[in-house]
């Protein structure tokens, strides 16, 4: 562990020790999708739009990726603007949006997808399989309690 976190409480070392890991995490992805157009926002965006069933609305991909609908709706903007995805009105009700993958999307996210799969693959080559399921439920404790956290208004 970091040498500036000794000192700290346990719980406090695995805070911040979590905090910087989840930026350099980002940063490694947004350097591995970048080399295909897209930012790591951008990329996550489309995965999400991926992921999830027809019609995708923004506030789909909110729930997902657990932003705020204003910060993806900003990010969206950004995409539609860029020629990643479009807006399209939805049918059955003509005041909702739903979001698809435009053929420029679809050719960065392919690539960028492979990029982001092998760079996971690099990062968690450290850990053995044991290691990676007891990581997998603790992370999950805490992501539950987080979540109780908002939930409750504390």
């Amino acid at each position: 562990m970091s040498q500036e976190f000794t000192g700290l409480r346990p719980d406090l070392q695995a805070w911040m020790l979590l905090q910087r890991t989840r930026a350099l995490l980002f940063r490694c992805e947004d350097r591995a999708v970048g080399k295909f157009g897209l930012t790591a926002e951008q990329y996550s965006v489309l995965g999400a739009v991926k992921l999830l069933d027809d019609p995708v609305r923004p506030t789909d991909v909110a729930r997902v990726l657990n932003h705020q609908v204003s910060i993806v709706s900003n990010i969206v903007d950004r995409m539609v603007s860029a020629g990643l995805l479009e807006r399209v009105r939805d049918l059955p009700d003509r005041r909702a949006v739903r979001l698809i993958i435009t053929a420029k999307g679809e050719n960065a996210f392919k690539p960028a997808n492979s990029a982001a799969s092998n760079l996971v693959e690099e990062i968690f080559s450290a850990l053995s399989q044991e290691e990676t399921d007891t990581s997998i439920r603790l992370l999950g404790v805490i992501r539950d309690r987080a979540h109780r956290h908002l939930s409750s208004g504390e």
